[in-house]
């Protein structure tokens, strides 16, 4: 099936008819930004590249693109924490590699081949491969995704409000699903927020003299921000990027990043 490529007037629609109030009990429980998951009513609102794999990776590659110490394993422990428990981690692979955790998770396949241009260590990368395995053990969720990809579009979203991740369109052919990858802005900001203030006062990581939370804070957002383009320009080159800013209403705007963000 050919993927339905999105307009930014069919955007428009989609959304209207997609969006939600997010649960603030759940807003940090996460999901990938793979165009795949379904219109499922529990559906995690914090889209970000890789999920909580994803997320391990960028507190990685923050402390080598900074050049500051963090340790590993008291930085997945807060992650953990943040979320409400090992129970509350989020990951996902697709009916191709159940038997493999991340092997479906079209970031993280990105990340093992080739860690360098993600500012990431193998060693940093093996680490997060056993954390899933282990925390997936222990009740952590692996969802398993279906089908082909039909990425028609990148969503990048800012507010308290969500999008359900897939759309059926009309076309000149009947009803076409659209799907798209989702990045959540504001729900990521505000988690790296509470992650960083923890990830100082636990000693996770080893800041310069002079550097606190708030650095901290601004150094994760723009290593996801790398991360989620670097991805992008791999897996939805030639797709149109538009920004969703929902007010507290749920009125909202649809911007065109794409000439702004190739």
């Amino acid at each position: 099936m050919k993927a339905a490529i999105l307009s930014k007037e069919e955007i428009y629609v989609l959304v209207s008819n997609n969006i939600y109030k997010i649960d603030p009990e759940k807003k940090f429980l996460s999901r990938c930004i793979d165009d795949r998951y379904q219109n499922d009513l529990n559906v995690s609102s914090l889209a970000i590249p890789g999920a909580d794999a994803g997320e391990l990776a960028v507190m990685f590659a923050t402390a080598n693109a900074y050049g500051f110490e963090i340790i590993g394993e008291r930085a997945y422990q807060i992650l953990a924490e943040v979320v409400g428990g090992i129970h509350n981690l989020r990951f996902h692979t697709d009916n191709k590699h159940e038997s493999d955790p991340l092997a479906g998770c079209g970031h993280f396949s990105l990340l093992r081949k080739n860690p360098d241009v993600y500012n990431l260590k193998k060693d940093q990368v093996d680490f997060i491969e056993i954390k899933v395995k282990n925390s997936i053990i222990l009740g952590a969720e692996d969802e398993v995704l279906f089908g082909e990809h039909l990425r028609g579009a990148i969503l990048q979203i800012r507010g308290d409000y969500g999008i359900y991740p897939a759309y059926a369109i009309d076309t000149n052919t009947g009803k076409k699903r659209a799907e798209f990858f989702e990045f959540h802005e504001t729900l990521v900001e505000n988690r790296h927020r509470i992650l960083a203030a923890k990830l100082v006062k636990d000693k996770a990581v080893k800041l310069y003299e002079g550097c606190d939370e708030e650095y901290l804070y601004e150094a994760l957002s723009e290593t996801t921000d790398r991360h989620f383009y670097e991805t992008l320009k791999q897996l939805g080159k030639d797709l149109s990027i538009y920004q969703i800013d929902f007010d507290e209403n749920g009125d909202f705007k649809v911007i065109d990043l794409t000439n702004i963000s190739s």
